[in-house]
This record gives structure tokens, C-alpha cells and sequence, in this order.
């Protein structure tokens, strides 16, 4: 029984260790690291070719799924122990410090601070504590008047104390961001669906080892478009209109809403971003064709297909471009003449120019094209993600408050003399004391100015 309390004294000192903090970091970034060079979540299958017989030691350390890993989440936890032992070791103490004020300046706390000064005055211990308690409450929150043990007037005023916690709001933020992103990670997922125009899903498709995730509701593609940089087959945006179904109605307000990159569907929990396209099916060509006597006439077929002509030749696709120069589309063509000779692919455009002139007995030209595109969508779930957001709020506001605000503390001693009274003043902060030293110097100016002193100094009357 007596070992105990020393184990239990070992232990805590270890958790609240500083160096503990280090290791811990340290070891979190080294794994992070890890998490983003080896790819994660790929089947077994990829990681035998990508790694050969590595793969089974890099599954059998975790490293495929690192972040769901044990060993990864004793490290977060050791991690998270670390924070909150340090804060609850150091708490109790700032929050003495902020709810129970030292009223009175003792020899103790004179001795420990080194802003203080001394203004003689001539004017009554009751005056001089008229005079100074407005100018206090102007500067800092209202002071609050004591006796002390000589009967002297004690006055106490404070501005910032809060700031003390800037730090423990800071520690509280790292916590929600932790515990957001675990939330996310037990009870999210992430996943990829594949919808065709006016087709509509309504589960999402499973992935190794896991069965097929239910929405709970309809998701329809109505309409798939991309634009294309002018002269240039590099697609510019892709737009997917998709509309939300409860029971096969369509949801109001979820009605065709637009889909881009960067701008994705939220519904009940689940995020939908743009993520690819593709054609659904070959596309459909519509060509116009001029024959060598003049006539006209237009056929339509798909990639592959051979397109006979009324003169006993024949046409064939064998190669598209959305985007060609500043003439639009175009598709590659192949024609065979009457006579069997196969002539050299030619292109029918959209807007063909007048003046082209191939070496064929017939004249081609591209009136549109029918595609019918799928939209590749990423989808996700995280349910983390506002407590990821409170803890990035509360970081930003802890930070602030630890790096930029300080407590500050005053403490006036009014005490009766043969010509009228002596006010001893001193200040203490809890950080940044050379910006406190000029910020205690014009206090203690504005002190004499209140109080009549002439030639005071504050430079020369400061200890």
C-alpha cells in the first residue's frame, strides 16, 4: 500500500511531462508522414504489386489503414492524456489567481514584482482615493477598495484576466479538433458513385470487404455539360445538375441544383463533390455528307460503325475531339470509295471552312454530336466536421488571447503623511513586460496628474 501513492505520483509526473509532449509530437508527425507515402486503403491485390512481398508486412503493421490503426490511435490518446494532465496541472492555480485576487500589496508580492513607484500628494487619504478611483475605472474595471492592516486605503484594479486562459482554450481546441476528426473517422465515410444522365442511384456502391451504403433517398443526374478552352480539348469546367428524391418526389429547393468543382451538394449529412465524367455510352455522330455529283445527305452512326453511302462507298468514325482550333468539334473519318481504295482519314468539322479542300470525292461536314456523359461523384460523410470547426474557431481565439492579451494587475497603497498622504503604486503582468513598463509609466504620470504632483518623473520615481 505505501508504494501507491509514488506509483501513482510517477505516473502522473510522466504524463505531464514536457518531454512526453515532445516525444509524442514528435512521433504523430514521423507517422504522418508514413500515412502519406504509403497510399492507403487499397486492396490487397494493389499493394502486392506495388510492394511485392512487402505487403503483408505492411499490413500486418497496420500501415495500410494507419489512421484507423491501434498503435495510431494509443498515440493520439497518449497524446490527448498528455494535454489534459498538463492543463489540470496548472489550472487550479491561474484560476486562484483570476477568481481570488490578492487584494493587498504585502511585503511577499513587493518584493517579487519590480514595477512600483511612490507619489507624495498633498491632499487627505480620503481626496486622493476620490481622485484615482475614476481614473482607475477609466483604465481598468472598477477597482475594489480595501482597508489594510495599518488602516491604510488599499485599492485593487485588474484589466484582462482572462487572458490567463488563453492558453487552456487553446489546449480545449486541439482536443475538438481531435475528437472531431475520430468522430469522422468511426462514423464517416468516403466513397464514389458513377450516374448517368437521367439515371437516379440510391445506394452507394461497396467497397472491399464492406456491403453497399443505403443514401435513404434518390439522387438523379439530370444534365452533364463541359466547356472546353476555346481551341483547346483541356476541359475548362464540368457541370453535373442533380436533383435530391424523398419517395420518388423531388425534394423542393434540391431540384437540378448545379454541381462543380469546388461547389458540392449537401444533403442530410452526405456531401457530393464533382469529382469526374465519362461517356456513358458511344457517342452519336450527325454528318452531313456532299457527294461528287452535289447531292447532299446526312447519316448518323457511332465510333466504329460503317456508314454506307448511296454510291456504294462508305464512311467510318474513328476518332473525336470536342475542341479543335476555333472550327469546334471534330470527328476523324475514314473513307472507303466505290472502287475499295481506302483514302486518308480526313476531318468533318462543325464549321467547316469554305475554302477546304480535300483530296476526296466527298465533302463532310459535323453537324453536332450526341453524348451521353455519367458524372463521377465523390461522397462523403463526416459528422465531425463541426466540432472540427468549434475547435479551429477556439484555436484561432485561444491563440489570440495567449500571444496578444496579458493581465494586467494594480495595486495602490493610500497612506496618511504630516503633509497629506503617500500613494504607493504597483503593477504586475502576467506576459510581455518591457510593453508593460511604458503602459506602467504613463499610468503612474496620469496618477500624479490626478493627484497635483508636480515635477514627478515617472522614470525617476519608478523602482
Amino acid at each position: 500500500m505505501p508504494g501507491k501513492p509514488r506509483r501513482s505520483s510517477s505516473l502522473w509526473t510522466f504524463l505531464c511531462s514536457l518531454k512526453l509532449t515532445v516525444a509524442t509530437l514528435l512521433l504523430l508527425a514521423a507517422t504522418s508522414i508514413l500515412g502519406t507515402v504509403i497510399p492507403q486503403k487499397l486492396s490487397s491485390l494493389q499493394y502486392q504489386q506495388h510492394y511485392g512481398d512487402k505487403a503483408q508486412l505492411l499490413q500486418a503493421l497496420q500501415l495500410d489503414d494507419m489512421y484507423h490503426s491501434v498503435w495510431f490511435m494509443a498515440l493520439i490518446g497518449l497524446f490527448v492524456l498528455n494535454l489534459i494532465a498538463c492543463s489540470l496541472r496548472r489550472l487550479p492555480a491561474v484560476w486562484r489567481t483570476v477568481t481570488r485576487p490578492t487584494l493587498v500589496a504585502d511585503g511577499v508580492l513587493l518584493r517579487s514584482l519590480s514595477h512600483k513607484t511612490t507619489l507624495q500628494a498633498n491632499c487627505s487619504v480620503g481626496e486622493a482615493t476620490a481622485r484615482l478611483q475614476p481614473l482607475l475605472r477609466r483604465r481598468f474595471a472598477g477597482p475594489r477598495q480595501t482597508t489594510g492592516p495599518e488602516q491604510e486605503v488599499c485599492l485593487f484594479a485588474e484589466r484582462r484576466r482572462y487572458a490567463r486562459f488563453g492558453a487552456y482554450v487553446t489546449h480545449l481546441a486541439i482536443l475538438f479538433i481531435i475528437l472531431g476528426a475520430l468522430i469522422g473517422s468511426w462514423f464517416g465515410f468516403d466513397s464514389f458513385v458513377s450516374v448517368g444522365e437521367g439515371e437516379t442511384v440510391m445506394q452507394l456502391p461497396a467497397s472491399e470487404g464492406q456491403a453497399p451504403v443505403e443514401l435513404g433517398f434518390g439522387l438523379r443526374c439530370d444534365d452533364f455539360s463541359v466547356s472546353y478552352y476555346e481551341g483547346s480539348a483541356r476541359p475548362r469546367e464540368y457541370r453535373s445538375l442533380l436533383t435530391v428524391l424523398e419517395n420518388g418526389q423531388e425534394v423542393p429547393g434540391y431540384t437540378e441544383v448545379p454541381v462543380v468543382v469546388n461547389r458540392p451538394l449537401q444533403y442530410r449529412g452526405l456531401t457530393f463533390y464533382q469529382s469526374s465524367y465519362g461517356l456513358a455510352e458511344m457517342p452519336l455522330f450527325h454528318l452531313q455528307v456532299r457527294m461528287s455529283d452535289g447531292t447532299e445527305l446526312q447519316m448518323a452512326g457511332r465510333p466504329g460503325q460503317v456508314l454506307p453511302l448511296a454510291d456504294g462507298g462508305s464512311l467510318q468514325v474513328v476518332d473525336y475531339t470536342p475542341a479543335f482550333r476555333d472550327l469546334g468539334g471534330a470527328a476523324l473519318i475514314e473513307v472507303l470509295t466505290v472502287e475499295g481504295q481506302r483514302l486518308p482519314a480526313i476531318a468533318a468539322m462543325q464549321k467547316l471552312p469554305e475554302d477546304m479542300n480535300h483530296r476526296s470525292p466527298y465533302r463532310l461536314q459535323l453537324l453536332r454530336v450526341d453524348e451521353r456523359y455519367y458524372t463521377g461523384l465523390q461522397v462523403t460523410r463526416d459528422p465531425g466536421v463541426p466540432l472540427v470547426w468549434l475547435g479551429c474557431l477556439l484555436l484561432v481565439l485561444g491563440s489570440w488571447s495567449a500571444f496578444s492579451l496579458a493581465h494586467q494587475r494594480l495595486w495602490l497603497t493610500i497612506r496618511p503623511t504630516a503633509v497629506g498622504c503617500e500613494v504607493q503604486v504597483v503593477g504586475s503582468s502576467h506576459r510581455n513586460q518591457p510593453a508593460f513598463a511604458g503602459t506602467f509609466d504613463r499610468l503612474c504620470q496620469e496618477l500624479a496628474t490626478e493627484l497635483e504632483v508636480n515635477n514627478y518623473s515617472a522614470k525617476e520615481g519608478r523602482s
